[in-house]
C-alpha cells in the first residue's frame, strides 16, 4: 500500500521568501527551525547568508531571544561591501531560541530588513542504529516544546540530489526524522527532556536502520558487501549512508555534538570483539566524515531479541571502558560515551513483542534512560563539531554572451563539485521508505530547499550560465560536504557600452575639464570612483580616464581617453575672456593668438615658437602683470 503525505509547496529556497517590488535582501540561511550546535562555553554561531537586489554597502544582524529563553545581541556588521550577488557573515550568539534579523545599508541609509522568526543555539544529535533508534509505524512520542526540531523527510535510498534542506518540529506521530527515519518514535519525547533540562534547543538526524547487525553497519562503512537482506540496500550504501549524509553534509551545516547508538538486537550470536571491531570501524568513519576527530558517541547497552545476549553487551561496554583480562587488553574508543542500559527496561506494557519500545510507556522508559545519560559528565567532556562557514563564490559577468553572461567560481581544492541552477521536480525531491507492510512517500514540506544537483554535472569549479538561481556544493575526499549561500541571479539585467567624450584634451595644472558619459542604460562609474554625469575633475597631471556602465553586478568598460595637464600646447592657441588671478602660463609651439582682458589683480604669461599675436580687444589693465616671448616648450 502507497501512503503518500503530499503537501502544497511554493517554491522557496533556503526560506526563500518570495520576492516583493519592495524586497532589497533575500535571506538562505539560516533557516526556520535551524539549529546551530553551541560550544562548551554556551556560546553558537549563527551562520547567515543571502542575496541583494540592490546596491548596499553593509549587512548587519541582530539575535533577539524569544520568550522561551536566550540571550538578546545588539545589531552586528558581520559584512562590509559585499559583492559577487551575496553576502554572508556568522553572528555570535548564546544558547537559546531567537529571531535573526538581517538588515541592509547603503550610506547609512536603511535599504530593507528580514526576519526568521525561530532560530535555535543549542545541542544537535545524530540517531544512529537499528529498529528501537528507527522506530516503526504505530505508536511515536511526539514533542510538545516548540524548541524541538528534525529534517521532517525520509528516503531510503539516501540519495544526495533527494536531500532536502529544511527543519520542522517534532511534532505529530508521522513527522519523519530525516534523512532515514519515518516516524517520531521515542525521540519526541527525549527532546522534551533536554530542552527542559538544559534551555537550550535540540535538533535531531535520523540514521538508525531496523533490522541491521553490526556486521551490515562495519562492513557499510567501509563500503564492503555484507550477508543480508535486500530491503537493505546496499547498492546505495546502506544501512550506513544515512548517518555519512548526517555528519558530512547535513551537520556540516549545524555542527553536531554527538551520535546517539542502539544497536545489538540483531547480533545475538556475536561476539563481543567481533561487535567491538565492526562498530569501532563505523565510529571511525563517521568521525572521518565529519572531519572531527573527537565526534562524541554515546553507546547504549542493547540487546534484547527478546533475550539479553552477551556478546553484544560486552563489545558495547568495551568500546566505552576497554576490556583487560589475562589474554587480552582492549582499549576503549576515546570519546566514547555510556548510553542507557535498555534491556532492563522489560514488559509487555512496555515491549509487546519482547523487542520494540511500541507503547507509549516503553518510549517513556527509553526516552527517560537516554535523557539520564546525556549528563552533566557527558556535555562537559565531549567535544562538539561547529557549523561550518558558507564556500565563498565569485562572480563574473560575461557581457558580451548574453545567453550565459554569469561565471560563478569555488576557490580551494575538493573532491567534487556540484551545481544547481533550479528546483527538484515533485517526482524527483520524493523520498520513499518502507516497514514491513507499507511504502511512505515524503515530499519536502513547504519552506524546504530541495536543490537540483544533477542537472549540471561538469564536475568543475566554476559554471558560466545562463540567469537562474544558483549555488554551489563541494565535497572532499572525507565526504564532508561544504554549501554557499544561494545566489539570486533570476533577473540580470546586462549594461550596454558605454562612451564618454572631454570637453578638452588638454588642460593647464589647475584648471577643470568636463567629461560626458553616453550609451549607458545603467549607472555611470568612472574610473575616479564617481558616479555623476557628467563629471567635472581637476586633475593634477596628465592621466587616463574610462567609465563603466554597471548594473547590479555586472559592468562594462569604455574605451580610455586621456587628458593631458599641461602648459605646453602642441598646437595654436585662440584665447579670450578675463585673466582674473596669477595663472598658468600658455605656452605652445605654434602661434599665440589673444583678445583676453588682465585685470589688475591678474598675471599670465604668453610663450609660442612662431609668434604671440594680440588681437583686437586685448587689454591689459595698468598695474597688471603680463608678458610675451617667443620661445619653445617642451
Amino acid at each position: 500500500m502507497l501512503i503518500n503525505r503530499i503537501f502544497v509547496r511554493i517554491c522557496v529556497a533556503f526560506l526563500f521568501i518570495s520576492l516583493k517590488s519592495t524586497a532589497q535582501i533575500v535571506l538562505s540561511h539560516p533557516m526556520e527551525r535551524m539549529v546551530f550546535q553551541r560550544n562548551n562555553s554556551n556560546q553558537g554561531t549563527v551562520i547567515i547568508g543571502g542575496t541583494y537586489l540592490s546596491e548596499v554597502d553593509r549587512i548587519e544582524a541582530q539575535a533577539v531571544a524569544r520568550p522561551e529563553g536566550g540571550t538578546s545581541t545588539n545589531w552586528t556588521v558581520i559584512q562590509n561591501n559585499p559583492s559577487n550577488g551575496y553576502f554572508s557573515g556568522m553572528l555570535t550568539v548564546q544558547g537559546g531560541w531567537y529571531q535573526i534579523h538581517v538588515r541592509a545599508f547603503k550610506n547609512n541609509t536603511l535599504i530593507d530588513t528580514k526576519t526568521i522568526q525561530k532560530v535555535g543555539v543549542g545541542e544537535v544529535f545524530a540517531i544512529a542504529g537499528q529498529s528501537n533508534a528507527q522506530g516503526g509505524a504505530g505508536v511515536s512520542t511526539s514533542a510538545n516544546d516548540d524548541r524541538v526540531s528534525t529534517i521532517d523527510f525520509s528516503d531510503a535510498y539516501s540519495d544526495y540530489n533527494r536531500l532536502p534542506i529544511g527543519f520542522s518540529h517534532l511534532s505529530g506521530d508521522s513527522t519523519a526524522i530525516g534523512p532515514f527515519h519515518y516516524v517520531p518514535w521515542a525521540w519526541g519525547r527525549l527532546g522534551d527532556l533536554l530542552v527542559q533540562k538544559l534551555g537550550v534547543p535540540v535538533l535531531f538526524f535520523g540514521a538508525a536502520h531496523g533490522g541491521t547487525s553490526s556486521d551490515q553497519w562495519g562492513k557499510s562503512s567501509q563500503g564492503l558487501p555484507f550477508d543480508g537482506p535486500n530491503w537493505i540496500r546496499q547498492d546505495y550504501g546502506a544501512p550506513y549512508r544515512a548517518l555519512e549524509n548526517s555528519v558530512a553534509i547535513y551537520a556540516s551545516l549545524t555542527g553536531l555534538r554527538a551520535v546517539l547508538w542502539h544497536q545489538g538486537e540483531s547480533d545475538p550470536n556475536t561476539d563481543f570483539q567481533t561487535y567491538y571491531n565492526n562498530i569501532k570501524d563505523v565510529i571511525n568513519k563517521s568521525r572521518e566524515n565529519a572531519e572531527h576527530e573527537a565526534l562524541a558517541w554515546v553507546v547504549a547497552r542493547a540487546s534484547r531479541n527478546p533475550d539479553e545476549h552477551f556478546g553484544p553487551i560486552v563489545g558495547q561496554n568495551t568500546l566505552i571502558q576497554g576490556f583487560s583480562n589475562e589474554f587480552v587488553t582492549i582499549p576503549p574508543v576515546p570519546n566514547v560515551f555510556a548510553g542507557p542500559e535498555t534491556d532492563y527496561i522489560t514488559g509487555g506494557d512496555k515491549r509487546t513483542d519482547g523487542i520494540h519500545f511500541d507503547t507509549y510507556a516503553g518510549q517513556a522508559e527509553f526516552a527517560n534512560a537516554w535523557d539520564a545519560s546525556l549528563n552533566n559528565d557527558f556535555f562537559a567532556n565531549s567535544i562538539p563539531m561547529m557549523p561550518s562557514p558558507l564556500l565563498t563564490v565569485t562572480l563574473a559577468c560575461n557581457p558580451g554572451n548574453p545567453s550565459t553572461p554569469i561565471t560563478l567560481s569555488v576557490s580551494g581544492s575538493y573532491s567534487q563539485y556540484y551545481w544547481s541552477n533550479r528546483n527538484n521536480t515533485d517526482d524527483e525531491a520524493r523520498g520513499y521508505n518502507s516497514n514491513c507492510c507499507n511504502t511512505f512517500a515524503f515530499l519536502p514540506p513547504v519552506g524546504y530547499e530541495r536543490l537540483n544537483w544533477t542537472t549540471i554535472n561538469n564536475n568543475t569549479n566554476s559554471l558560466t550560465t545562463a540567469p537562474a538561481r544558483l549555488a554551489a556544493s563541494v565535497r572532499k575526499s572525507s565526504k564532508k560536504t561544504f554549501f554557499s549561500p544561494i545566489v539570486n541571479l533570476s533577473v540580470f539585467p546586462l549594461p550596454t557600452t558605454p562612451t564618454f567624450v572631454t570637453s578638452v584634451t588638454q588642460i593647464r595644472p589647475g584648471e577643470s575639464v568636463t567629461l560626458t558619459g553616453s550609451g549607458c542604460n545603467a549607472t555611470y562609474l568612472w574610473s575616479t570612483g564617481a558616479t555623476n554625469n557628467p563629471l567635472v575633475i581637476s586633475p593634477p597631471s596628465t592621466d587616463t580616464y574610462t567609465v563603466q556602465c554597471k548594473t547590479l553586478n555586472c559592468a562594462i568598460t569604455s574605451a580610455p581617453k586621456s587628458v593631458t595637464v599641461s602648459t605646453c600646447f602642441p598646437g595654436s592657441l585662440f584665447l579670450q575672456g578675463s585673466v582674473v588671478n596669477t595663472e598658468s602660463p600658455y605656452q605652445t609651439k605654434q602661434t599665440i593668438q589673444s583678445t583676453q582682458k588682465i585685470q589688475l589683480t591678474g598675471k599670465i604669461d604668453y610663450s609660442a615658437k612662431n609668434k604671440v599675436e594680440l588681437l583686437p580687444g586685448f587689454e591689459s589693465k595698468n598695474g597688471s602683470v603680463f608678458k610675451a616671448t617667443i620661445d619653445d616648450c617642451n
